[in-house]
């Protein structure tokens, strides 16, 4: 196994366990985790070993999305330039998750933000009792990403997914099994045997077999939709968003450990006058 800084692999006879490794970060991603994720599951794909892989965090949460750190890095860049974007892949691509071998999400905690929308694109989501889940962005002056408005929908309906993104509200556990989010719930130390028993039973069955049902099952709920448009939108409208004063203003708001002023008049406008002058 290669060593890593900010995941731990561990292998199961077939299933390899892939855990963000932040805790004292909640397993925000940073560069270096969403790097080092993506390494680990191209070379699982890339692995004859390896039939299933389950994805879970260190310490009392999944991962808390993306890292605040960055977003304020991104901010004080500016907007950026789409021909000279980063050529790596998105920690949760769509069309490789699709494609790979069998995900199972193990959520053992806290799932917030792409901590909660990227898992939406593996195969099967099994939860702790102690975990929670929000599609925070609106709270923070941002859009749902990675496609999550056209995907979220599909799981647990319209209407509750309108809700879920246009509150920012924080869900048990319960909550997410009773919308259909999460298929199992399971006392925190049952939660990843369970995962391991379920990839267990799923990477006995052929590989090719299971990426082909993988790619059907996707093909079928793209069909009659632009999916590429929808994640073009998805990324243009999180990367405006978050250049936005109200974004801004829930970064330093973070930093400063203080509640957001998003409806103090004077102070929004303050705060757009500043980036104004920039």
């Amino acid at each position: 196994m290669p060593d890593y800084e900010a995941i731990a692999v561990e292998r199961h006879g077939r299933v390899e366990v892939i855990r963000f490794n932040r805790p004292e970060a909640m397993n925000s991603f940073s560069p270096a985790q969403t790097r080092e994720w993506v390494q680990a599951l191209e070379a699982a794909n890339d692995d004859p070993d390896v039939g299933v892989i389950v994805s879970t965090g260190t310490g009392r949460a999944y991962s808390a999305g993306a890292d605040m750190g960055g977003f304020a890095r991104r901010q004080a860049e500016g907007p950026a330039d789409p021909a000279s974007a980063p050529t790596q892949r998105h920690a949760f691509d769509p069309h490789f998750l699709a494609s790979c071998k069998p995900i199972i999400g193990a959520i053992n905690g806290f799932a917030i933000g792409m901590g909660f929308t990227g898992p939406l694109n593996f195969d099967v989501l099994l939860a702790s009792t102690d975990a929670k889940f929000s599609a925070r962005f609106a709270a923070l002056g941002l859009t749902p990403e990675i496609h999550s408005t056209w995907l979220l929908p599909k799981i647990i309906g319209l209407h509750r997914a309108k809700e879920m993104m246009l509150t920012g509200r924080i869900y048990s556990a319960e909550d997410a099994l009773e919308l259909g989010m999460v298929h199992r719930l399971y006392p925190p130390d049952e939660l990843l045997p369970a995962a391991i028993a379920l990839g267990e039973e799923i990477a006995r069955n052929p590989e090719v077999t299971l990426r082909k049902i993988k790619e059907m099952v996707w093909q079928d709920l793209r069909d009659g939709a632009d999916f590429d448009g929808v994640a073009r939108r998805s990324a243009t409208n999180f990367s405006a968003a978050l250049q936005s004063a109200e974004a801004r203003e829930a970064v330093r708001a973070f930093s400063e450990k203080r509640t957001p002023l998003f409806h103090d008049a004077a102070h929004m406008e303050r705060l757009r006058a500043e980036l104004a002058a920039r």
